[in-house]
């Protein structure tokens, strides 16, 4: 057994490829396009699944709930969590601790431009001012933002954008204390904006990584089995374009004496990405070899 995510000294460009994908939400000519990109994990968004497919998307499934590296830790789960992430066009604000660090250190070292917000081990200790330091470093992030854009629902699960409930998320809250706060609730002095539907399209694209995961799992699964295509197609046929359908075909009338030909073609189509596999069956012996002058000779 291997792990699905290679192993994160293997990511340094294609974490700046991911990362470049979703800036170039942030690029696109439109006057609506947000100036960033705000993530919250663990219960200072409640948990939201929107916000953990980002950075799953990005730190290449380390928040995973089948990933046990985390679990092997020891650490509590909001500790793991207490994550920040700020994508801007040109830019990249964390907040982390110096538990987590060490985990996402790996898969963000080679980001462009990326700002670490993240006390000393010491200074965390005390859990008043690793409180207020979250809060402070939040409220830098987005200081220069007028439109933040979030990842609100997670593929599949698509819900209605309701700023008000992103305002009742715990760490929105706290923008608004006074003195290490914003001056302000959260949702009056930014524009929010649902982008989940601009995250998904760019989650679809296929890239080194996803690829290498969906082979890996495609052949070791034994896509190529027949009970396994049937049921691997039956599972994902309404995602696929009905240009590349994928098909089980039994070839009629091309065997001996216009007989029915004991073999079939199937063939499987990613619904995420280009990737096509065919394979024929044949169930018996369809045909006699024609051995020419070499048959005569026994």
């Amino acid at each position: 057994w291997r792990s699905l995510v290679p192993t994160p000294m293997a990511f340094s460009p294609k974490t700046c490829s991911r990362l470049r994908q979703i800036q170039s939400i942030l690029t696109q000519s439109s006057k609506s396009q947000p100036d960033g990109i705000l993530c919250f994990l663990g219960i200072d968004s409640r948990y939201n699944e929107g916000c953990r497919e980002l950075a799953n998307y990005l730190l290449f499934g380390l928040y995973n709930q089948n990933n046990n590296e985390f679990e092997r830790t020891g650490f509590p789960e909001e500790i793991l969590d207490d994550v920040i992430i700020l994508v801007k066009p040109d830019s990249v604000h964390l907040y982390c601790n110096p538990v987590n660090y060490s985990y996402l250190l790996p898969y963000v070292a080679y980001w462009r431009n990326l700002h670490f917000h993240c006390l000393t081990e010491n200074e965390y200790e005390d859990e008043e001012v690793a409180e207020e330091f979250k809060i402070s470093s939040f409220v830098d992030m987005v200081r220069d933002c007028s439109r933040i854009g979030i990842p609100y629902s997670s593929q599949g699960h698509l819900q209605i954008f309701d700023m008000f409930i992103v305002e009742k998320w715990p760490i929105v809250q706290a923008f608004a204390l006074e003195g290490i706060g914003g001056d302000g609730f959260f949702t009056m002095k930014y524009e929010l904006m649902d982008v989940s539907v601009d995250l998904w399209k760019t989650y679809s694209k296929m890239d080194p990584v996803s690829l290498e995961n969906l082979v890996y799992e495609v052949i070791m699964t034994e896509v190529f089995g027949f009970s396994s295509v049937y049921h691997w197609v039956n599972n994902h046929l309404f995602m696929i374009s009905p240009s590349r359908q994928p098909f089980g075909h039994l070839v009629r009338n091309t065997g001996l004496g216009s007989s029915t030909a004991k073999h079939m073609v199937v063939q499987c189509v990613s619904p995420k990405g280009p990737l096509a596999c065919s394979r024929t069956y044949f169930f018996g012996t369809t045909h006699v070899p024609y051995l020419g002058k070499l048959q005569q000779m026994f």
